[in-house]
């Protein structure tokens, strides 16, 4: 109690009237605070943003369901046609990274619906209010999003090994298997909560979303290797990025040289992180 005592005194005018100008300088000064103070207003959001996930899993569960079913039900419909005379394995062995990658940029889209749901129901202005630090809000909901990916990325391995998916690699390898495509992903569902930011329904995420990741998830080697596909549309699908990350997961699995499919995929990563993080940030800003 003497605590709050003396914080209303610190506060107060001589009049009795609260000094809001003075509450405005301590919550800036928080706002400023060096990267430690940052670190942990990040870590503190993420933990709430997590709290709320876990108590209702249900969206969690559907979404690690969908690129589980696209594995399940490609790897046996298409098994025997790309692959002829190869076991059902083998062939999961080559499916199961790219289907995880495009199951995970798909629900990166969530990740943008729930920034929306929750600017427009003014949580974010409740935040803002506080004394947390600016990147808090959108670093927090990343961090969050992050080991949410890293458990959906456990279930659909977990499913992968019934069917006949193994790492035939190292421990290192197999850690870089489950965090370079979060690390993609997470670039990917920033620029989803760039456009939640200036959205008018959360339908216009998915509308802007959808049509670019599509064509970039099929036309890749996730179905097929690269020879499957016309002269024309070879050039796009060796460069392009989901395939980057494909490959790079592939040879991580298997035990091959993947390092420079690895460097072009986190440079595919940092390069939209420099891009739509400080167009986030200066939008979430102005929005506030």
């Amino acid at each position: 109690m003497s605590t709050l005592q003396n914080a209303q005194d610190a506060w107060s005018q001589p009049d009795g009237t609260i000094n809001e100008k003075a509450i405005a300088a301590v919550v800036a000064a928080r706002q400023e605070g060096g990267w430690g103070r940052s670190l942990h207003d990040i870590l503190t959001i993420a933990r709430r943003n997590l709290l709320i996930e876990f108590r209702n899993p249900a969206e969690i569960l559907v979404s690690t369901a969908f690129p589980i079913s696209l594995f399940l039900v490609f790897t046996a419909s298409f098994a025997k046609v790309v692959a002829p005379g190869e076991s059902y394995s083998s062939y999961a062995q080559f499916l199961l990274p790219f289907t995880l990658v495009q199951g995970l940029i798909f629900g990166s889209v969530n990740v943008g619906s729930v920034f929306y749901n929750d600017l427009e129901s003014g949580r974010d202005v409740r935040l803002r209010a506080m004394p947390i630090a600016r990147l808090a809000a959108v670093g927090g909901r990343l961090v969050a999003a992050a080991v949410r990916i890293l458990f959906q990325i456990s279930g659909i391995v977990l499913v992968g090994h019934l069917v006949g998916f193994r790492f035939y690699s190292g421990l290192l390898s197999t850690i870089g298997f489950f965090l370079l495509p979060t690390v993609f992903v997470l670039s990917i569902a920033l620029i989803a909560v760039y456009i939640a930011i200036g959205a008018q329904s959360s339908e216009t995420i998915l509308a802007v979303m959808n049509p670019w990741i599509l064509p970039f998830t099929f036309l890749s080697i996730g179905y097929v290797p690269k020879e499957g596909f016309p002269d024309w549309a070879v050039g796009f699908v060796s460069h392009n990025p989901v395939s980057m990350v494909t490959q790079a997961m592939r040879a991580l699995a298997n035990g091959e040289p993947a390092a420079q499919s690895v460097i072009i995929t986190l440079a595919w990563s940092l390069a939209l992180v420099l891009l739509f993080g400080p167009l986030t940030l200066r939008a979430y800003k102005r929005k506030i």
